[in-house]
C-alpha cells in the first residue's frame, strides 16, 4: 500500500483495490471513526460511497473507488463540470432519509443529512463525464440544515482555489437553488468556529489556522 494524495487529517493508504485509513489527528479519532462506519453502513444504495470491507481497530479498510480527485480537476481548470456535478450529488444526498442514516433524527426538523466536509476535496469523479465517482470522508457527517454543504463547497474553492471562484455559478445551478450570500458566509462562517472550539485545548497552531480562517471568512464579499 502507498500513501493517498490529498490526506491532510489521517493516514490513508491504498493499493488500488483496498484503502485503510487510520485516524489521527488528536481529537476525537474514536467518535469520527465511529460516525464514518455508522454512516457509511447505513447510507441507501445508489450513492458513490465506499463499501466497508472490515473494521480493525482505530482504523477502516475501504473500497478504492475509481476516479480522479476533484481538486486536481480543478487545478487543470475543470471547475465548471465539477461543481456542477458537487451541486448535483448534494442535491441527491439531501433527498435522502435522514432518520435512515441517523436514526435519532427527531421528526419534523426539516434536517438533512450532512456530509461535514462536503466539497470538491472529498471527490473522485470521471475524467470523461465529470459525473461523480466517490464521495469519502464521511467522518464528520451529522443530521443538520441543508445549507451546510452547499456553504462549504464553496467555501473550500474560495479558500483553496480562488481561481475557480467564478465557476460557483455551475455549483449553484447543479444545486438547482442559490441561497443568499449572507445565509452561505453565515453557515461557513459557523464552521470555522466550530474548528476553533474545537482545536481550544488542542494543537495551537491548529488553533490560530482556524481563527485564520474564520477572519478570512468573515472577510469576503460575494
Amino acid at each position: 500500500m502507498r500513501p493517498l494524495r490529498h490526506g491532510y487529517t489521517n493516514d490513508t493508504q491504498g493499493d488500488g483495490v483496498v484503502v485503510v485509513k487510520r485516524y489521527q489527528g488528536g481529537i476525537d479519532e474514536v467518535l469520527r471513526r465511529g460516525t464514518e462506519l455508522g454512516v457509511l453502513e447505513r447510507l441507501p444504495p445508489g450513492l458513490p460511497v465506499p463499501k466497508v470491507l472490515g473494521a480493525p481497530e482505530g482504523a477502516l479498510k475501504l473500497q478504492q473507488l475509481p476516479g480522479m480527485h476533484g481538486q486536481d480537476l480543478i487545478d487543470e481548470g475543470l471547475g465548471r463540470p465539477v461543481l456542477r456535478s458537487c451541486g448535483e450529488l448534494l442535491r441527491r444526498l439531501q433527498q435522502v432519509d435522514v432518520s435512515r442514516v441517523f436514526p435519532d433524527t427527531a421528526a419534523g426538523t426539516g434536517w438533512v443529512v450532512v456530509h461535514g466536509d462536503f466539497g470538491p476535496n472529498n471527490m473522485l469523479f470521471d475524467q470523461d463525464t465529470f459525473k461523480v465517482t466517490g464521495l469519502v470522508d464521511w467522518e464528520w457527517a451529522h443530521p443538520g440544515d441543508r445549507i451546510e454543504d452547499l456553504a462549504w463547497c464553496e467555501w473550500i474553492v474560495r479558500r483553496h482555489h480562488p481561481r475557480a471562484v467564478e465557476d460557483l455559478d455551475d455549483l449553484f445551478s447543479g444545486y438547482g437553488v442559490r441561497p443568499s450570500w449572507a445565509r452561505r458566509q453565515q453557515a461557513a462562517a459557523a464552521r470555522c468556529e466550530s474548528f476553533v472550539e474545537r482545536f481550544r485545548s488542542g494543537p495551537a497552531a491548529a488553533r490560530r489556522r482556524w481563527q485564520e480562517n474564520l477572519s478570512i471568512t468573515l472577510s469576503w464579499t460575494e
